[in-house]
Parts: structure tokens; sequence; C-alpha cells
């Protein structure tokens, strides 16, 4: 998906709560947050346009509805200006890779483990 679509929702939704939680299917990927009042989010759809700002192309095998601290997603966004896409891989047994291509000097990795809830501890 295109780094800059990337970056504003990581800000937007900060701006509401410090988790957010990111669900993907085949055929669309969605982030979204809660708090006692607010609750918000965006789904991309899944899509091959030319235009790369517009570009999201999703790869799964299975479906994923993990949990993240936006505080450190946001960190890793000041990556964006130095690469127009960025790759989010999801995994239930890995932690996220948020990575960018950085044109002819290779890539940039970044990883965040999920968060887990008192609910999950449980299980």
């Amino acid at each position: 998906m295109s780094s800059s679509e990337f970056a504003r929702i990581c800000r937007e939704l900060y701006a509401i709560n410090e988790t957010v939680n990111i669900e993907t299917t085949e055929s669309w990927v969605k982030f979204s947050v809660n708090n006692e009042n607010i609750g918000g989010g965006f789904t991309l759809e899944a899509n091959d346009s030319d235009n790369p700002e517009l570009q999201c192309k999703i790869q799964t095998d299975t479906n994923v509805n993990l949990a993240f601290a936006l505080r450190y997603l946001n960190m890793f966004t000041k990556a964006s200006s130095i690469g127009q896409q960025v790759e989010l891989h999801l995994s239930k047994e890995f932690p996220l890779m948020v990575q960018y291509k950085l044109a002819e000097l290779g890539v940039l990795k970044f990883y965040l483990a999920p968060r887990i809830s008192d609910n999950d501890e449980n299980k």
C-alpha cells in the first residue's frame, strides 16, 4: 500500500486511541480503533491500480485480527518519506513486519509484537 496512506491512517487513528486492530481477509484490510466514547476505522479493498497512491495488494493464507500500539507504528511511518510503498506482513505466529523498499539500496524493516490483552492471557 502507499506509505503516505499508511502514515495518514496511523496518525488519524492515534488521535482516537493508542491501540489499532488490524484485520485482514482476502479482499480487504481494516484498521480500527475504539475507546469509551468514539470509534473509527479505515477499510482498504484490494486493487491493482496503476497509481501507486491507490494501490493495495493483499496476499493472505488465513484471516488475521491483531492489535498493535499506534505509538510505535507512528514512529515507523517516519520512513514514509524514503519509500513510496509499504508492505505489512501479519501473522498470528510472528510479529508485524513493516517493510519499506528503498529503491536500489535495499529494504528497511520494522517489527512490532501484537498487544496482548488480559482476555488473551486466560485462553
